[in-house]
């Protein structure tokens, strides 16, 4: 990571099994790949993903972010919190760090 990397914190809207929707205080151009942490109810998710498309709302800057490099393990946490059964049951913030 080096020392050009950064930290950005804010709240996610939506996740998928290809990715999720959340939104920042600070601008993030398409194409960026970030590296992602957050927690779900049921555990941590760590992936790698890209801006696909950036949009300013009430002085926020809202993202949709599609998964490149995501465990397997990863995976399984963002299939069990989305399940039917668990669909609107959580939320939560996340940090990201800028490559």
């Amino acid at each position: 990571m080096g020392a050009t990397t950064s930290v950005v914190r804010g709240d996610i809207v939506d996740v998928s099994t290809t990715g999720l929707c959340l939104t920042v205080d600070t601008p993030l151009e398409r194409g960026r790949e970030l590296h992602l942490e957050f927690d779900l109810p049921n555990g941590l998710v760590e992936a790698v993903g890209e801006v696909r498309w950036a949009v300013q709302k009430a002085g926020k800057h809202e993202l949709g972010i599609r998964f490149v490099r995501i465990s397997t393990e990863s995976m399984a946490v963002i299939t069990q919190a989305t399940a039917p059964r668990n669909a609107g049951s959580w939320s939560g913030n996340f940090s990201l760090r800028r490559r």
